[in-house]
C-alpha cells in the first residue's frame, strides 16, 4: 500500500497547549491517554515524515475562548457550555496557542483553515473548499481528541469522499479506556485504514 503524496494531507486537530502541554487547563484529564500512547512524540514523528516528503498540514483548530463568545447563544452544546464556563483555548494566551514545535509552516504549503465550532473540522469551515482547491482526495488525521474532534472530522471526510486514515498513536482521549473503544472498535468500521505512525511513515519510504 502507498499513498499518492501530490494528492495526500495531513489534518492535525487542535494542538493546542491546554491539551498537550503539561501545564494546560485540560491535559490533567488526558495525562494517562498521552502518556500511555506517547501521543506527543508521534505527532512530532508524524511532522517531521510529512514535512520530508513535503505533505501539506491542514490544521483544524476550535474556535478559541474570547469575551462574549458564546452571548445570545440559545442552542449551546455541552462542548460550548463547558467551553464557556472553563475558557479553554483562551485566545492569545498560553492554552490557546499551538504546541511549541508543532506550528504551520508556509514554506511546506501548510494551512491553518478557519476555526470550528463543536467538534468536526469540517463543520462550518472552509477546510473541504481548502483540500478541493489543492485536489487533495486521501486526508490522514492526528490529534486532539480521540473520540471527539479526530473521530468527528475523520467520519466527516469519510462521508464527503475522502481517503481517510487514522493514525492509533498520534492522538489520546479523556481515559485510555475510551481511546482504545475508539480506535479499535469504532474507527475501522468507517475509516479507510487505521494505522500507527510507524505503518504511515513505512508507506512514505
Amino acid at each position: 500500500m502507498t499513498f499518492d503524496l501530490s494528492k495526500t494531507a495531513i489534518l492535525l486537530i487542535d494542538p493546542y497547549n491546554d491539551f498537550l502541554h503539561e501545564e494546560g487547563k485540560l491535559f490533567p484529564i488526558l495525562a494517562e491517554s498521552l502518556k500511555h500512547t506517547e501521543t506527543v512524540s508521534h505527532i512530532f514523528e508524524l511532522l517531521t515524515a510529512a514535512r520530508a516528503h513535503k505533505i501539506p498540514i491542514y490544521y483544524g483548530l476550535h474556535q478559541p475562548s474570547r469575551p462574549g463568545n458564546f452571548e445570545g447563544w440559545k442552542h449551546m452544546m455541552a462542548v460550548h457550555q463547558s467551553q464557556k464556563e472553563g475558557y479553554a483555548f483562551e485566545e492569545g494566551a498560553f492554552g490557546g496557542t499551538i504546541y511549541e514545535g508543532m506550528e504551520p509552516r508556509l514554506e511546506n504549503g501548510d494551512v491553518v483553515v478557519s476555526k470550528h465550532w463543536s467538534s468536526s473540522a469540517f463543520q462550518n469551515t472552509d477546510l473541504n473548499y481548502q483540500l478541493r482547491q489543492r485536489e487533495i482526495t486521501n486526508v490522514v488525521l492526528a490529534g486532539l481528541t480521540t473520540n471527539h474532534c479526530v473521530e468527528a472530522t475523520a467520519r466527516y471526510a469519510y462521508d464527503l469522499g475522502y481517503e481517510t486514515t487514522l493514525l492509533s498513536d498520534a492522538t489520546a482521549g479523556f481515559s485510555n479506556k475510551l481511546k482504545t473503544a475508539a480506535t479499535d472498535l469504532i474507527w475501522p468500521l468507517f475509516a479507510s485504514r487505521v494505522m500507527t505512525v510507524k505503518e504511515f511513515i513505512a508507506t512514505l519510504e
